[in-house]
């Protein structure tokens, strides 16, 4: 199974993301429910009063996160309406950049070095100013990770919102981040691509001129690291160990992304698989 139609919506998809065995779509202006496995459309609700590109969101276990610009939605998984808004912003500078939660909080980075702090059970929300510059992406673990405009790795204290360490580990737009264990796989404008000991940030391994433009983390089979570059139109995979070349395959959207032995991808209205065995082998 290579480059399988799943299901193609009447609207194009705009974000897409797995829990469990269910994806998650954004697709105008409807959140919709569709089976991983099957492609059947089982829920979908016209949450958004408008269309927009800016929409990005997280799932924790009873809600939805969505960002909408400086707007940030709380929405029930399973009715699929909107529980609680917050205003996080006001305008292109105070927008919303990265999302990420636990068991207590959702956390926004805003631009120009922002952090909000969501606390899910009251809806309190307290703002930080922890970065010199926008944090693009962050992973929430034991800390948190993230990445930011001007290329640094940076490690958060989540009780004091502080950063306890930091890497210059690109030149800049650290944009994109993959978790595995101790490692961290870091990716940038800078079309470089580093593994990092999360614990010290040491670098381990590197790789320069990855794409020759823009690029993203899909994930991470097996012993392979995935990149896209959607305005090359192609995919690279890297053995993870060290970072090496391994194949290309001349097929790259935004959005796509690797979950068990699958890689989902949007491709306008529409929602592609493929089983990564069989990519691998055949390509």
């Amino acid at each position: 199974m290579i480059f399988e139609r799943l299901v193609e919506l009447e609207n194009p998809v705009l974000r897409l993301k797995k829990a469990g065995d269910i994806l998650y779509a954004i697709s105008g202006k409807e959140f919709v429910k569709i089976k991983s496995n099957t492609g059947q459309i089982i829920q979908r609700e016209a949450v958004f009063p408008k269309d927009s590109k800016t929409r990005k969101f997280v799932i924790d276990k009873d809600a939805i996160y969505c960002r909408d610009f400086c707007l940030l939605y709380e929405i029930d998984i399973e009715t699929l309406k909107i529980n609680n808004t917050w205003e996080l912003g006001t305008d292109l500078s105070s927008d919303i950049c990265a999302l990420g939660y636990d068991e207590t909080n959702v956390y926004a980075s805003i631009r120009n070095g922002g952090f909000a702090v969501i606390n899910k059970a009251t809806g309190e929300v307290k703002v930080y100013s922890i970065s010199e510059s926008s944090i693009w992406e962050m992973i929430i673990s034991e800390y948190i990770y993230a990445g930011n405009v001007d290329g640094e790795f940076l490690v958060i204290d989540k009780p004091s919102i502080k950063v306890v360490k930091k890497k210059a580990i690109h030149k800049k737009n650290l944009k994109s981040l993959v978790l595995a264990g101790d490692v961290i796989y870091t990716a940038s404008q800078d079309l470089s691509i580093a593994k990092v000991d999360k614990n010290t940030l040491d670098i381990i391994a590197s790789h320069k001129r990855c794409h020759k433009k823009m690029f993203y983390f899909a994930g991470i089979w097996q012993d392979f690291l995935f990149t896209v570059s959607p305005p090359c139109g192609e995919m690279k995979i890297w053995n993870k160990s060290n970072l090496s070349f391994y194949k290309s395959i001349w097929r790259g959207t935004w959005g796509s992304f690797i979950d068990g032995d699958i890689l989902y991808e949007i491709d306008g209205n529409t929602i592609f698989c493929s089983n990564l065995n069989d990519l691998i082998a055949e390509g």
